[in-house]
């Protein structure tokens, strides 16, 4: 059990604040997104890495899975912190989420009980809703789920740095990104 601060828990390997997230990570990112995308499914990344000590490495990456796996709860985040779980534990406080998408609901509900370090995406799901609005089609619908993550990290009483808009504009060029 980790001792509380401010009538928090406390975790010591917990990412700090401060923390400046990479372009090559979120890069690695959409590059799943595109091979996802390719595959015939929702050109969503994700990349999950750890930090330790002044050095940060790539434990996980992956693309979007809910079009061709049919589940709607296939979503890359979630299978990100479930294989990297299996591997490293229950909590994940010195790893980084990358997402080329702010995780739904769900998945930053994962976050909070994974007690990520960190989360890093690209677009918005307001930015994901309006994409849907304006150009989603019967296959490729693009819904949101209005909820922000840094709200779900907040009510879920795990305070998780998040850098929101990284790299959004080559993010937001996902949502038109075609097989080649």
């Amino acid at each position: 059990m980790f001792p509380t601060v401010i009538g928090r828990l406390y975790d010591p390997c917990m990412i700090a604040a401060s923390y400046t997230p990479k372009k090559k990570f979120m890069q690695l990112a959409i590059a799943e997104a595109k091979r996802a995308r390719d595959r015939g499914d929702y050109a969503i990344g994700a990349v999950i890495t750890r930090v330790m000590d002044r050095r940060e490495v790539v434990i996980a990456t992956a693309g979007n899975r809910v079009k061709t796996s049919g589940s709607s709860i296939k979503h890359v985040e979630l299978e990100t912190l479930k294989y990297v779980s299996s591997g490293y534990g229950r909590y994940l406080s010195d790893f980084v989420l990358y997402s080329t998408h702010e995780p739904c609901a769900m998945c930053a509900g994962a976050c909070v009980w994974a007690r990520i370090g960190a989360v890093v995406y690209g677009v918005s799901q307001e930015d994901i809703a309006a994409y849907g609005r304006e150009s989603g089609t019967e296959d490729f619908k693009w819904r949101a789920c209005l909820i922000p993550c840094q709200l779900v990290f907040e009510k879920g009483n795990h305070p998780i740095p998040v850098t929101g808009r990284f790299l959004r504009d080559e993010c937001h060029r996902l949502f038109s990104y075609r097989a080649r």
